[in-house]
């Protein structure tokens, strides 16, 4: 049986630096391909509003605060990330907002149903915090979310106040005490008997000479051909692709990936959405 790389992906919904690394990680998984064993483990970015504001008189001042600094570290790096970010609605709610626990417990209550939905699901719990700029933390706003794909609403909205949800979500949250991880992404790769954990944010050649290291050599990535049919294909794979995502896999300057999606949109078959700061392509 061919050696594979393991990849445990160590993250939660609201973490803005797993959804900066969105570009990052669908390369690597494109171009590994069925070299790769890819597996979601979730946690808990904040369980508690107080976590985030105090429990005195201050707690309203402290929580304004916050949201400055957080909408000036998001405006600050918006450039750098390259992903759409709706930066004006953002911040806009409560604390409440900036709580991940429910949204991590959702996402094991769609991975009841279904792994690849989960993890669609949690691509899309992303997009509608960073780049549509609206809270997911009613149960509400969660299971109409879970309507955009073919489930069972009734069974997600169950699952969602469920042991066995809680239950997965432990899980998760256990192995992040067992490996001493503290902060998202991280990532823990496994071959054979080697171990790596690479935390934080890492561009494209970051995690390539990671691979390399743990493997030995035995992975060396190489950049993706670059054709139009190509690009069609990585937008279908995905169902819908940030333009900063395309740009990544097919390693393109500015004026590439501007003509390359005005060739995907005179097709005819693809459109794009802006959002925020940038836009995503997805097909008609």
């Amino acid at each position: 049986m061919e050696k594979k790389l393991v990849i445990e992906h160590f993250t939660d919904p609201l973490c803005f630096w797993c959804y900066a690394m969105e570009p990052e990680m669908r390369k690597l998984r494109v171009l590994l391909d069925d070299q790769l064993e890819y597996r979601i483990v979730m946690g808990v970015l904040s369980s508690d509003v107080h976590e985030i504001i105090g429990h005195d008189e201050d707690s309203e001042l402290r929580y304004e605060l916050y949201r400055a600094m957080l909408s000036n570290h998001f405006r600050n790096v918006a450039q750098m990330v390259g992903m759409p970010l709706a930066l004006d609605n953002m911040l806009e709610g409560g604390p409440e907002d900036l709580v991940s626990l429910p949204l991590s417990l959702a996402y094991c209550a769609m991975r009841m149903i279904d792994e690849d939905t989960a993890e669609a699901y949690l691509r899309r719990m992303r997009e509608r915090v960073y780049s549509e700029g609206k809270s997911l933390a009613s149960v509400e706003a969660q299971v109409e979310l879970a309507g955009e794909f073919p489930i069972d609403v009734e069974q997600f909205r169950s699952n969602l106040e469920s042991d066995e949800a809680a239950h997965l979500l432990q899980q998760g949250i256990d192995k992040c005490q067992i490996y001493g991880i503290a902060a998202f992404p991280t990532l823990l790769m496994h071959w054979g008997d080697a171990r790596m954990l690479v935390q934080g944010y890492r561009n494209f050649d970051e995690l390539k000479q990671a691979i390399a290291q743990i493997t030995d050599g035995d992975i060396s990535l190489s950049d993706a051909e670059f054709s139009t049919h190509a690009v069609e294909s990585y937008v279908n794979r995905f169902g819908k692709a940030a333009a900063r995502e395309v740009q990544t896999m097919f390693s393109l300057n500015d004026a590439q990936l501007a003509n390359v999606m005005m060739d995907l949109v005179g097709t005819g078959r693809f459109k794009t959405q802006n959002c925020g700061t940038s836009y995503f392509v997805m097909p008609k």
